[in-house]
């Protein structure tokens, strides 16, 4: 496994895994709020250096072709100003701006559990438990996407799926608390706010967005 990051280690020591949990979510509800696109992007890309400090293989092309392609597909159906035409098919804002939204709606959400998932994260209850081994699942998979070859798509990502899921997704109970430290929570906090800060001042001075959706 990966070693983490320095932010992993930090953040490790100092807050339990749920709140690393709950912060990520906050983060992804401020970020789907957000109707200016170009402030989601920038969003977009601090959730991509969280990840990274965290210790996360980032496949930035993996990134860019799911969102070309999105977008590609959004865009078959021309709504609103045409913009620009390639090869004479028309490139309309309604539709482009529709799937960039779509595009950023789905790698960012990514982004941020990358971040925000770490594997000693427990939730309480029956479907907390369920949940948690899901997402450990989910992030073992996206660390092994690496092995999918383009050459036999199916066959690859078959042979992924069966090695994660005979791997298990084992939760163990043996893991010590992490203590709540403030300079943990301070940062968590930081954190939060690199969504909810530009949301806010969205809201409350009713400026046009640079991008809007």
């Amino acid at each position: 496994m990966r070693e983490a990051g320095p932010l992993g280690r930090f953040l490790s020591t100092r807050v339990p895994a749920i709140m690393q949990f709950a912060a990520g979510a906050l983060l992804m509800v401020g970020f789907l709020a957000q109707g200016d696109l170009v402030l989601r992007i920038g969003e977009f890309a601090a959730f991509l250096v969280l990840a990274r400090l965290s210790g996360r293989r980032l496949r930035l092309l993996s990134y860019l072709i799911v969102s070309a392609g999105v977008v590609a597909f959004n865009l078959i159906i021309p709504v609103g100003r045409e913009l620009f035409s390639v090869f004479g098919f028309p490139v309309t804002e309604s539709a482009l701006k529709s799937g960039v939204a779509k595009a950023l709606t789905l790698v960012g959400m990514i982004a941020a559990s990358q971040f925000s998932i770490r594997s000693d994260l427990r939730l309480p209850g029956r479907f907390g438990g369920l949940l948690a081994r899901s997402l450990l699942y989910f992030q073992r998979i996206m660390a092994e996407r690496r092995r999918i070859d383009r050459r036999d798509i199916i066959g690859s990502i078959d042979a992924v799926l069966l090695d994660v899921h005979g791997a298990g997704a084992v939760l163990r109970e043996d893991v010590p608390a992490v203590p709540v430290r403030t300079p943990g929570v301070l940062v968590l906090a930081g954190i939060v706010c690199l969504t909810w800060a530009p949301l806010a001042v969205t809201l409350m001075t009713n400026r046009t967005p640079f991008w809007g959706r």
